[in-house]
């Protein structure tokens, strides 16, 4: 039995310090774009054996590979989110105030072990969430009890590093399976009178099965659930209490060489985000209880992506995806103003040799979302308004991610 390759683990070891260093903000709460041929092929990778990109969303696939590998990439995203509130009496348009611009490293390295044994690293972020609203937004949450809910900035900055053992159980089939460790670097949830921000870590399990039958390939991947506790403070000084968790994640996909030169991929992806109910900040030495209720349902989501082969040396990358919105009307919030989106992309790889350039570019169109709820009482003491018409307006958004990176075999 031969240890993975030292050049790799000294280099995973210095991108892992890399992100310890390194601002990992993204804009919306689900990340699925974790390889830069992800960003191409509209994250349909589930069931690819043969792309380096495609071993972050399903570890089995490691199996079917002779050489050592390494993937690296990094995917600027630009995020356009405004409000209309003019139907709230003082509202207007406004753009969000939070940061719009964001850069977002990943890794996976990968060794073959002893016999069927491979072993694999990979390190990115999965999640995040930044959005910010100007006081005076909001125009319904007014001078009364609702006035320091408010919301400012809201903020979700975190990292997943992932060790994967593959077990290739005969030519044909594999079987992957690993640790998630979450580290919750910035939860933030300021409202326009109180700064509240915390930290935290925890751990989940996934597991990966491909199997090949001829031309076609099926894969499955599965993460579970994982619940962060969080501590923190409020107002830079009194101690503040939480804990977020985030959704397990179920992935099919087929893969299909339809021609010497075309390979399509169609992957269904299943994410829980009925454990998204209700976010509960609590500090005792403030007397203060925040109760955020989001009541989030189960979402579906189609991935179609496509890889042709231009020459011998230079893939051409496609893809389409639809992503519903797990976010009902009667507990929206404009920390998270989410909506069902289409994602297009298209992205070009060469093989020079020792290396193998990647680039991608993705546009993510998400559907405006409007809305009116009837006035009523909302104040509930200690309860964020989600839902409610301290919200009406009508969101916009759009997303642009271009994404570059390297890969290689050894």
């Amino acid at each position: 039995m031969h240890q993975p390759n030292k050049k790799i683990t000294l280099l995973a070891a210095a991108v892992t310090a890399t992100f310890g260093i390194t601002s990992v903000h993204a804009a919306g709460f689900r990340l699925p774009e974790v390889s830069v041929l992800g960003v191409g092929t509209s994250n349909a990778l589930v069931a690819n054996t043969d792309e380096l990109g495609a071993l972050p969303y399903n570890p089995a696939n490691m199996a079917f590979h002779d050489k050592n590998g390494l993937v690296a990439g990094v995917t600027y995203i630009g995020y356009d989110l405004k409000v209309d509130t003019s139907v709230q009496p003082g509202g207007g348009s406004f753009d969000s105030t939070g940061d719009d611009t964001f850069w977002v490293p990943n890794l996976y390295v990968m060794a073959p072990g002893y016999g069927k044994v491979s072993f694999g690293l990979g390190i990115n972020s999965p999640f995040g969430l930044e959005t910010g609203w100007a006081a005076g937004t909001f125009p319904n949450f007014g001078a009364g009890p609702l006035q320091g809910f408010a919301p400012a900035t809201s903020r979700i900055e975190m990292l997943n590093i992932n060790p994967n053992i593959a077990y290739k159980l005969n030519d044909s089939t594999s079987f992957a399976i690993g640790i998630d460790i979450y580290q919750l670097r910035d939860l933030m949830f300021n409202t326009q009178g109180a700064k509240i921000e915390g930290t935290g870590q925890d751990f989940g399990w996934n597991i990966g099965f491909t199997k090949k039958l001829g031309s076609l390939n099926l894969g499955l991947s599965y993460r579970s659930s994982v619940k962060v506790d969080v501590n923190g403070v409020l107002n830079d000084t009194v101690p503040a209490t939480s804990s977020v968790e985030f959704p397990d994640m179920l992935q099919f996909g087929a893969y299909y060489q339809a021609a010497d030169k075309w390979g399509i991929e169609l992957d269904i992806e299943g994410t829980g985000w009925s454990t998204f109910d209700k976010l509960v900040i609590s500090s005792p030495a403030a007397g203060l209880t925040i109760n955020s209720t989001n009541n989030w349902d189960d979402t579906w989501a189609m991935r179609l992506g496509a890889i042709y082969a231009i020459n011998p040396k230079t893939n051409l990358l496609l893809g389409y995806s639809f992503d519903e919105t797990g976010q009902p009307d009667q507990y929206f919030s404009a920390r998270v103003p989410d909506a069902e989106r289409q994602l297009f992309s298209i992205g070009m790889t060469h093989d020079y040799g020792a290396w193998t350039l990647e680039a991608s570019y993705m546009y993510v169109m998400l559907d405006d979302r409007t809305v009116n709820q009837p006035a009523g009482s909302y104040a509930v003491p200690g309860q964020d308004p989600n839902g409610t018409d301290a919200y009406n307006g009508t969101y916009e958004s759009s997303v642009n991610l271009l994404s570059v990176g390297l890969s290689t075999k050894f």
